[in-house]
């Protein structure tokens, strides 16, 4: 499980197992819709550069926009991050906006 942005050792380790195993190797990405989570997706899946293919199976766009109309939160002001997502996803540059996972304890 990975939060964040990993380590180079940790991502190390991790490319190092997968590599050893034999089986298809599949990312499943649980994490939040907002611009740095999408940004972990993206830096994860290119540092380890081992997985067969990558599903984001939580919090997706289509789940947060048409599927469950999940209502957004303000997003972080001052992420670099941000207005290329905007652009991306259509969203207003000037209002960030993210939708989170709830979090368990």
């Amino acid at each position: 499980m990975l939060r964040g942005f990993g380590s180079q050792s940790y991502v190390d380790v991790v490319r190092d197992r997968v590599a050893a195993d034999p089986r298809e190797a599949v990312l499943l990405v649980v994490g939040d819709f907002d611009c740095s989570g999408e940004d972990v997706e993206r830096d994860w899946t290119a540092r380890t550069a081992c997985w067969s293919h990558t599903d984001r199976v939580l919090l997706p766009y289509d789940q947060v926009v048409h599927g469950y109309e999940l209502p957004a939160t303000e997003g972080k002001r001052g992420d670099p991050r941000w207005p290329a997502f905007a652009r991306r996803y259509g969203f207003d540059i000037e209002h960030p906006v993210q939708w989170e996972r709830l979090r368990s304890a």
